[in-house]
């Protein structure tokens, strides 16, 4: 049993040293998509329409993959919750894109994006989003602490 332990906390350890490597790797990657969709839609910048809301779903991804990774590095107990809300953000941006693409190369794009990008990491952010649940059970276990008992009181 002891082998067992050392050995999920060594794959613990690894995941907690790459994966915010690689949200905050995949969160900077996402900034040029989001300059080149913001330069394709800044004619339209102040009006209500759906490009603009392109831009922002993708900021909000940013945001939440840049919290993520400093989350799961101090293994927060925020963790799951925004892990969950991330793979959402990310689900419905796939949805989204192959939704509204139009036929040709946009689809195609869009195809590739959710396919190969955006729900591949979704699924990996659910799954974190599970895993992490205990980090929350951990720190309130830690948190409470018992009433000193005195031996003296009647």
């Amino acid at each position: 049993m002891p082998d067992l332990r050392k050995a999920l906390e060594a794959r613990e350890a690894t995941l907690r040293r790459w994966l915010p490597i690689a949200f905050r790797v995949a969160a900077f990657l996402l900034l040029p998509w989001i300059v080149v969709l913001a330069m394709s839609v800044r004619g339209y910048l102040g009006a209500r329409n759906l490009s603009n809301s392109w831009v922002w779903l993708d900021v909000m991804e940013v945001a939440a993959l840049l919290l993520l990774a400093s989350l799961v590095h101090r293994r927060h107990r925020a963790t799951s919750p925004v892990a969950s809300a991330t793979a959402v953000l990310l689900a419905l941006d796939a949805y989204f894109d192959l939704y509204s693409a139009h036929r040709g190369s946009s689809y195609l794009l869009a195809q590739v994006l959710a396919y190969a990008a955006e729900l591949p990491s979704a699924t990996v952010l659910a799954a974190l989003s599970w895993y992490s649940l205990p980090w929350a059970a951990e720190q309130a276990v830690l948190r409470e602490r018992p009433y000193p008992t005195n031996s003296s009181a009647p």
